[in-house]
């Protein structure tokens, strides 16, 4: 017999949940995996994936980034 859960739990909750979660593997990897620099703006960021600051990866822009201080966009 199972027992399911007494309350609901509420979307804020569930997805604070997650986030949270998200956050501590991202620091785990960076703990634990190869730090590079980015060839194009010199940021540190993960081997063998995107540029989190510029989109770029092999040279190539692959993300729209959306500056937070202006209102100018990457295009990809």
């Amino acid at each position: 017999m199972t027992i399911g859960p007494k309350k609901k739990i509420s979307q804020a909750k569930g997805r604070t949940r997650h986030s949270t979660r998200e956050r501590l593997n991202i620091q785990r990897m960076v703990d634990t995996h190869q730090i590079s620099v980015c060839k194009n703006c010199g940021a540190k960021k993960l081997a063998h994936r995107v540029c989190p600051v510029c989109g770029y990866y092999k040279g190539k822009q692959v993300l729209t980034i959306k500056s937070k201080s202006k209102d100018t966009v990457v295009d990809a």
